[in-house]
């Protein structure tokens, strides 16, 4: 059932006030109640508790790749019955700039947090500049940001937003400026109300373990001009070299040729869930 239009989205986003997601949600969703979520597993957990009607989460950075935290629990959700109902209903493509921050007080840098996609992104910058500094991984920028806010001498990669909400001041605005960056946000819930033309669709499946099972799911794609745009795959617990996959792809139903698709890849897998078909759209 969709969310009725006059009724504001409760809406949770991964992170704490500040974060990337943040700044995605209310750019997106203006009017929805917000609340924020530590973690992207907290996220998806409040999910299936009802305490939301959706969540905005991560689930691809240009530079390091797709989060594989978010891509877990779309898995479970995939293989589980509490998550019936519960589907992608938008990307959100947002670019990303990077600001090295810290305490008004704080002259030499001897830390630095962040999330692990703004070292990756970040890494030949800080090998320039703060080669000694050591790089501490937390969950989130904002909480990088929060951390940076509580101790002298440490700083944080976050985005400009923290900087106001934590009382920093700004270090730099050039981390990692020398590649352009952006970062992929997931609407998961129920159905949005009005909602915009699919353009992408997400499976996950698991294939019977034998030799040429994932090329014949890439050869169903080719055949039909499906453009895939991710893959990811992860172990199957307790099934050893066996793995778990989820794709993306350029299409979505009623095309012809995606509905002749998917019905080719039912056959030819062990387990097959559509996880979503939606737009995509820049924030």
């Amino acid at each position: 059932m969709a969310i009725p239009s006059k009724l504001a989205l409760r809406l949770g986003y991964f992170g704490r006030a500040g974060s990337f997601s943040h700044v995605a949600a209310e750019r997106r969703f203006p009017k929805a109640s917000l609340s924020e979520c530590p973690t992207v597993e907290e996220a998806f957990a409040r999910l299936l508790a009802g305490e939301f009607s959706h969540i905005l989460v991560p689930i691809e950075n240009a530079s390091s790749g797709i989060i594989t935290n978010t891509a877990d629990q779309l898995m479970r959700l995939a293989k589980s019955d509490a998550g019936a109902g519960l589907r992608i209903h938008e990307a959100l493509v947002m670019r990303v700039q990077l600001t090295l921050m810290a305490r008004e007080d704080t002259t030499v840098i001897e830390r630095i947090y962040s999330h692990p996609a703004p070292f990756d992104h970040s890494r030949a910058w800080l090998d320039k500049n703060y080669p000694k500094a050591e790089r501490i991984t937390v969950s989130s920028t904002s909480e990088a940001a929060i951390l940076a806010s509580t101790e002298k001498g440490a700083a944080a990669i976050a985005g400009l937003q923290a900087v106001k909400e934590n009382r920093l001041k700004i270090i730099s605005k050039e981390v990692g400026s020398e590649v352009a960056n952006q970062t992929t946000f997931i609407v998961v819930g129920a159905p949005l109300s009005r909602p915009a033309k699919p353009t992408h669709t997400s499976l996950v499946f698991e294939l019977p373990h034998k030799s040429g099972s994932l090329v014949a799911v890439l050869h169903v794609l080719s055949r039909r001009k499906l453009n895939l745009t991710k893959i990811l795959s992860r172990p199957i617990p307790g099934r050893f070299e066996e793995y778990r996959f989820m794709i993306e792809f350029q299409g979505a139903a009623p095309q012809k040729r995606v509905v002749d698709a998917l019905a080719k890849l039912k056959k030819i897998t062990d387990f097959f869930a559509i996880i979503g078909s939606y737009p995509v759209r820049r924030v």
